[in-house]
């Protein structure tokens, strides 16, 4: 990564025990050792290793006032919890709309700068295959799920609109150590480039965007435009990191088997 960017000085990342709150706060961590930033604050409802140096908060982000202790004193949050997949209400809505909503207005409470939110592909699933598409596509979600995302992207526009508070809405695709089915090579991103996107989202200068978390893509269905605009330099390709064998479905909606899945099953 690029050590002459100049990072928010205090960030928080929630979901950090997550598969990707993990690679961040790795990063992160690795950051703050090297003086690039002075305070790290890292929550998830799962246990966290202790670090020296990084405040660890084991907590569930649904509370009100949860949501404002954790964003007191920062002035970037990379907001990466929720439940991440296909569900009931009764778990989504305190989940993924409250807890996203409190967060949000705890940002504009204690004068955060910027919110990196974690949006998916889900979001913009029901649209073809055939169709490509780009920032500027309304929201199409394929599952309750994409529907929480969409309404995040609402919400950071709305926040961004009306208050100080950016945000950097990140439609990921997959984004794994490994690529192992035939639709990935439209909508990969590895764990490198993904630290690539989290880095354009914290030093570069916006108020409200919608970018793609793809890799370097040849025939995505998303152009990526928008994120190269800001800073965004994807080094990686799917084909490099595709593992055998290859899952061969072929699907009619971009977001895959969650647009083809019955309401509330994935």
């Amino acid at each position: 990564m690029d050590e002459g960017m100049q990072y928010p000085q205090a960030i928080l990342v929630t979901g950090a025990a997550g598969n990707l709150g993990r690679v961040v706060s790795d990063h992160l961590i690795e950051a703050l050792r090297a003086g690039r930033i002075s305070r790290l604050r890292l929550t998830d409802m799962q246990p966290l290793a202790e670090v020296e140096g990084v405040e660890t908060i084991q907590t569930q982000l649904t509370g009100r006032e949860v949501a404002f202790d954790l964003a007191e004193g920062m002035d970037a949050i990379i907001h990466l919890s929720g439940i991440p997949v296909e569900g009931e209400w009764d778990a989504l809505i305190p989940s993924n709309l409250a807890a996203t909503a409190h967060l949000w207005d705890a940002a504009v409470a204690h004068g955060v700068d910027r919110i990196l939110f974690a949006s998916s592909n889900h979001a913009v699933g029901l649209y073809p295959v055939d169709e490509a598409i780009d920032h500027s596509a309304a929201p199409r979600p394929d599952s309750r799920y994409g529907l929480t995302k969409a309404f995040g992207e609402q919400l950071g526009a709305l926040y961004a609109a009306k208050t100080p508070v950016r945000a950097f809405c990140m439609r990921i695709g997959t984004c794994a150590a490994a690529a192992t089915a035939r639709r990935h090579l439209q909508t990969y991103q590895s764990f490198d480039d993904f630290l690539r996107l989290i880095d354009t989202g914290l030093t570069a200068d916006y108020r409200f965007e919608i970018v793609y978390g793809i890799s370097d893509n040849e025939g995505s269905f998303w152009d990526n435009t928008n994120a190269r605009r800001l800073g965004y330099a994807p080094q990686d390709k799917p084909a490099d990191f595709m593992k055998e064998p290859v899952e061969q479905t072929d699907y009619r909606f971009q977001g895959g088997n969650f647009a083809d899945a019955p309401l509330g099953k994935s």
